[in-house]
């Protein structure tokens, strides 16, 4: 791989100039003869989009130094009612390919949390979903199964930031050993009833296999042997609206029933990281997290996003397993920075990662020397033309590892969203 950040967001700076209120929405290819229009008539909808991501650490590690990451990705969503009249049935298949090094690693910055949120899981093809549904009784009842990941349908955020502290679905950045968000999926059913229409109640049922999770291989693996156990989330949903302005509130919890290693203990009741002994098993791990998505303004009213609106995510694991036993953060994002760029959007972003302190007793012959990371992230998301979005970055991390010792890194960044 390259050690220089890759440039492709340079030449497209310019196109911003060009294009002072581009449309939220849009697609980089042609589509003169309006096929996909007739294609999404029919209930089909394509997807190809490739999302670049380019840091630089001007502070903190042992070097200052430049990475790219990246991921294509391909998906095909299919309106099954409408194609061949199968009342209310849906299907979803995608894969993925990422490519690119990680700057934590690169420039050795120590994080708990990366500054990339697209490195990850391998440079390898990925399926991330492969899924069938139906829904019944006007739409207040839905069951899918087939391939999925935990993140799309469990403490489901928006990837509105780069930093892998404000992306995503939090608990897979801590117990992604059977939490997979994607690229990842796992074989799963999820039933969603709503007892109100604006309320839901959502819960699954996870195949935990690693060998889907194999950085070298298996990443378009569909044979289901090598399970460890399962994952059963729950969610409670309420969708709000009260004087025009929209909420989204969640409250959700998780068991998975796979052995994980305990934190600090070996099999003898002492610290691993004493003896050289293997760690204790444990049996099984849960988790809890609450979230809200809250609008705060209507703004210029140029975008169906217009104003500020506010983010939180409160995610919390058992203490008896892994490193991280928790994160929070908060966004707030504002859209349609004046009149001439109703689409744009700027944002400030606070977090914090918090080392499991039975996990930071193991460390350095028993000294508590790791505790809570935090984070902060600026960024400005412009809609330079139809199907490219820019979005500048700025990070600062402070105790990087949850160490006091290590120098606070500061990153700036690039994330290219291209829509084809």
């Amino acid at each position: 791989m390259s050690h220089s950040p890759h440039l492709l967001w340079l030449p497209l700076a310019g196109l911003i100039v060009f294009s002072p209120s581009a449309g939220a929405a849009g697609h980089l290819l042609p589509d003169a003869k309006g096929r996909r229009a007739a294609l999404e008539a029919q209930g089909i909808a394509v997807d190809l989009g490739y999302t670049s991501e380019d840091a630089r650490n001007l502070g903190g590690g042992d070097r200052h130094t430049g990475t790219h990451a990246g991921q294509l990705a391909m998906g095909v969503r299919l309106d099954l009612e409408r194609l061949w009249g199968w009342d209310g049935m849906q299907a979803q298949a995608s894969v993925s390919l990422r490519d690119g090094d990680n700057l934590n690693t690169r420039a050795n910055l120590g994080q708990l949390l990366q500054s990339q949120e697209t490195y990850g899981r391998g440079s390898i093809w990925r399926l991330g979903s492969l899924w069938v549904g139906k829904r019944w009784a006007d739409g207040r009842v839905g069951v899918k199964a087939g391939r999925m990941a935990v993140g799309d349908d469990f403490n489901s955020l928006d990837c509105m930031a780069m930093d892998l502290t404000f992306c995503g679905s939090q608990p897979a950045m801590f117990v992604g050993d059977y939490w997979f968000n994607g690229p990842a999926s796992q074989w799963a059913a999820v039933l969603e009833v709503k007892p109100r229409s604006n309320q839901y109640l959502r819960v699954g049922a996870y195949q935990i296999n690693p060998s889907y999770a194999n950085e070298h291989g298996g990443g378009l693996r569909l044979a289901p042997s090598g399970t460890v156990g399962t994952l059963t989330p729950v969610e409670f949903g309420w969708d709000p609206e009260v004087n025009g302005f929209s909420g989204h509130y969640a409250l959700g919890g998780w068991y998975s029933s796979a052995p994980r290693a305990d934190a600090w203990r070996d099999e003898t009741g002492t610290a691993w990281s004493d003896s050289g002994l293997p760690a204790l098993m444990r049996s099984g791990a849960y988790g809890g997290y609450a979230s809200l998505h809250q609008q705060l303004t209507h703004g210029n009213g140029g975008d169906p996003q217009s104003g500020l609106r506010v983010m939180l995510d409160l995610t919390r694991t058992d203490r008896r397993t892994g490193a991280i036993d928790g994160t929070t953060h908060v966004i707030l994002r504002y859209t349609g920075v004046g009149s001439a760029r109703v689409h744009d959007q700027v944002g400030i972003g606070l977090g914090a990662t918090e080392v499991n302190p039975r996990f930071g007793r193991g460390l350095e012959n028993g000294t508590r020397s790791a505790h809570t990371e935090y984070t902060a992230e600026a960024f400005y998301t412009l809609q330079a033309v139809p199907g490219i979005v820019l979005q500048p970055v700025l990070q600062y991390v402070v105790h990087p590892g949850g160490r006091s010792d290590n120098h606070d890194a500061m990153v700036i960044g690039m994330k290219t969203q291209l829509s084809f």
